[in-house]
């Protein structure tokens, strides 16, 4: 029923021709679909929690889960510092940013294959694959603020809620930024290369012990630091803890390179995924 609900978005509107599209532009082609968008976007929310028992409190279980586990290793055990944040706090703040993004990115890798029935039977834009895989994890996102929230309210003496909180927006925007860069590249790659899809959940893994998650920035030898806030990630994840936590500014020089960095992979992932777009529905 799904199915024919988003095929039924396709049809319902006309098919410009290959050349108008290019005139008209990404943003005016994807406003034309936006029922298309949010067909998509729907659908994959919903089969994500079909026939489960628990349903969308997945979205809240899978952060808050890791946020225990985490907890006790690397709290007791390990005793990471934290400057004085609780630690529960601390990794929550950055893991359920992060679970949005490597979450994203790994379902957004199959998100033209899973949906090659429809590739095959008309044309219309295909990046509303990409945005709608990302869009449905926002839902998740959103939900995990559920958590968040207590969590500020419960260690309220040891966190520092400041004007500062209005940061969070703009750094969000730049990890959904990046998420659907890396979308549009992944998910046409794998099109192409199946071993896209075995590699992408192996890298993602590494990514998350080079990004400041379990850890903070202050662990982070000096004179590595230029390097290791190439990852745009890491100048986002420290961001988030400034501005929530800690109530301090962010480092700007590097949340401004994380912009840029993800800004051009955006760009370059769209590009990318249009130059390749034509053989799509051949190659699948």
């Amino acid at each position: 029923m799904e199915q024919a609900v988003v095929e039924k978005a396709v049809a319902g509107q006309p098919e410009p021709p290959w050349s108008d599209e290019r005139k008209l532009g990404a943003l005016a082609v994807l406003w034309q679909r936006r029922e298309l968008v949010a067909s998509l976007t729907l659908r994959d929310i919903r089969s994500r929690y079909k026939q489960s028992v628990l349903g969308v409190a997945w979205a809240l279980l899978q952060p808050l889960a890791m946020m225990v586990v985490y907890t006790v290793v690397f709290s007791h055990i390990a005793r990471i510092p934290t400057g004085g944040v609780p630690y529960p706090v601390f990794t929550y703040i950055a893991l359920l940013p992060w679970t949005f993004f490597a979450t994203g990115l790994v379902t957004g890798t199959e998100c033209l294959v899973g949906n090659f029935n429809l590739i095959t039977k008309i044309y219309f834009p295909r990046e509303v694959f990409p945005i709608a895989a990302v869009l449905g994890k926002t839902v998740d996102l959103g939900l995990g603020l559920l958590v968040l929230v207590p969590l500020l309210v419960i260690y309220r003496e040891h966190v520092h809620l400041t004007w500062r909180l209005a940061l969070v927006p703009p750094l969000l925007l730049i990890q959904v930024s990046l998420l659907l860069g890396l979308t549009f590249m992944l998910s046409s790659w794998n099109l192409f290369y199946r071993d896209i899809r075995h590699a992408v959940p192996l890298l993602t893994q590494m990514w998350f012990f080079m990004t400041p998650i379990i850890y903070g920035l202050d662990m982070v030898p000096h004179r590595y630091l230029p390097i290791y806030m190439l990852n745009p990630m890491a100048a986002t994840m420290d961001g988030f803890r400034a501005a929530v936590l800690e109530g301090r500014d962010p480092m700007w020089g590097y949340v401004g390179l994380a912009a840029a960095v993800s800004l051009f992979i955006l760009v370059a992932g769209y590009r990318g995924f249009k130059r390749l777009e034509p053989a799509f529905a051949e190659t699948i």
